[in-house]
């Protein structure tokens, strides 16, 4: 998947905004980061986006009262479809009526007692922008978010001169790191959360609006707003139109 870094859009959107991006405070950089979660969302749930959905297979369980069902990766945040065989192996693959049933313990995907096995596509779950830059003399935990700097290997908010700046958010996967273990030094202790290049524009030009809107600047940010949405359309225009993205057409009969 092609991605972008959060420092762009931090940066783009400060200067949509008409902040300063050579000096970016604390409190502004938690600013446009929740503007940006939220805006994430806001993108990521829009649309079946090939590039945040995924096709699984399944094969499904009955419970004690013949129920049958599958329960979908941990990974899936909507189930999308459901069909008998794989849409993209098959033009003959044909979807399923299914329900979303929370045991309380887990979701159960609840299908037709005749379908044994079949394939299923979902969305990914919208990760979330949290952590704060980067602190090289304190350890962090297992699920913590930092803010860091891969270019200048620091939790710097603006470039390091003589280096390049690739800002994004990492969340700890170890139980505990030590001080200065950071995703250059012990790459295997953070996973990095990736943006999706088509959203960049719109988290950036959205988080600029939600500004104007905090300042009470309701005019300029209908205005930013209205260019937010605009790049947004035009991701949709290159998902249907450009690359025809429409799926195959189910057929039932060749004659």
């Amino acid at each position: 998947m092609r991605t972008t870094d959060f420092s762009q859009v931090l940066f783009d959107a400060l200067q949509y905004s008409g902040n300063d991006r050579h000096n970016i405070t604390d409190e502004t950089f938690s600013q446009f980061r929740d503007f940006a979660n939220a805006r994430m969302r806001e993108a990521w749930e829009s649309n079946n986006w090939f590039e945040v959905c995924r096709l699984d297979d399944f094969t499904t369980t009955q419970d004690a009262s013949g129920t049958n069902y599958f329960v979908p990766s941990a990974s899936a945040s909507e189930i999308l479809g459901v069909w008998n065989k794989n849409p993209q192996d098959t033009s003959t693959a044909v979807q399923i009526d299914y329900q979303i049933y929370n045991t309380g313990s887990e979701i159960r995907i609840i299908l037709p007692s005749i379908l044994a096995t079949g394939t299923y596509q979902y969305r990914l779950k919208c990760p979330a922008l949290t952590g704060d830059p980067y602190i090289a003399t304190i350890p962090y935990y297992q699920g913590s978010q930092i803010y860091f700097d891969s270019g200048s290997g620091t939790g710097s908010k603006t470039p390091v001169a003589g280096r390049p700046h690739y800002g994004n958010f990492y969340t700890c996967l170890a139980t505990s790191t030590t001080a200065g273990q950071n995703p250059n030094t012990h790459p295997t202790l953070w996973a990095k959360i990736e943006i999706p290049y088509i959203f960049g524009s719109f988290l950036a030009w959205g988080s600029a609006a939600n500004w104007y809107v905090s300042e009470t600047m309701i005019n300029e940010a209908t205005v930013i707003e209205g260019k937010a949405t605009q790049v947004l359309e035009q991701e949709y225009d290159k998902f249907l139109r450009q690359q025809g993205q429409f799926g195959k057409i189910n057929m039932r009969n060749t004659y």
